[in-house]
């Protein structure tokens, strides 16, 4: 039967924060709400376009004598997380631009160089929340690989467009892991006890090998 408690619209959570990222080797959450930990750093605003997940898969197909399709093969797997953030803070300029990239003397003052070297894998984790419905989706490893023209003019907002590449940790585990729960609250609080039978938590890890989906719903 159809559920309209189902459909997701997402937004950000109650206090704006979204978008997070820290240091491979970060302890990662495992559900949609506890705490995370303080390595990761709040990366403030994000456009009104909100984050998007791609993925790609090619495939190849192949043909039997007579012209037949009898099989596809997958060649590729990828996927990637675009957001634009909207503050320039040294937390958002270090994940721009590296963190050995930014100089912040705490009273203010930044100082940002510019450099060809590659940009350091990180963790991220996004968070997002619809009515007492939340979500989130954890990259173990990430790095910035493309990043949008900026524009300094006084009709726009400064912003810092990125696209993600998400990478397959070496314990072989998935390279990106969302979770879901529904009826927890409208942002994340492990302090909040939900009653039994009003949460329904679903996790999705994706591989280069599929998708599997495990869910756990208790009913009074």
């Amino acid at each position: 039967m159809a559920d309209s408690t189902q459909v997701w619209a997402a937004t950000i959570p109650a206090d704006g924060a979204a978008v997070f990222a820290a240091p491979i080797g970060t302890a990662l959450p495992t559900d949609a709400s506890t705490d995370l930990d303080p390595a990761f750093v709040d990366l403030g605003w994000v456009s009104e376009e909100g984050v998007s997940n791609g993925i790609s898969r090619e495939t190849t197909k192949h043909y039997a004598w007579g012209g037949d399709v009898v099989k596809t093969t997958q060649d590729r797997y990828t996927e990637t997380v675009k957001f634009a953030l909207l503050e320039t803070s040294p937390e958002v300029l270090q994940v721009v631009y590296g963190r050995t990239s930014v100089t912040d003397d705490g009273a203010g003052n930044i100082e940002v160089h510019h450099s060809s070297q590659m940009l350091e894998h990180q963790s991220f984790v996004i968070e997002f929340v619809d009515g007492e419905a939340i979500g989130r989706i954890v990259i173990e490893d990430g790095l910035v690989t493309e990043q949008e023209d900026r524009k300094y003019s006084h009709k726009e907002l400064l912003m810092y467009g990125l696209t993600v590449d998400v990478y397959r940790p070496k314990d072989g585990s998935a390279a990106v892991k969302q979770y879901f729960s529904i009826g927890a609250g409208t942002a994340p609080d492990p302090s909040t006890e939900v009653p039994i039978g009003t949460q329904q938590a679903t996790t999705v890890s994706r591989t280069a090998s599929g998708t599997k989906t495990s869910a756990d719903k208790t009913a009074e």
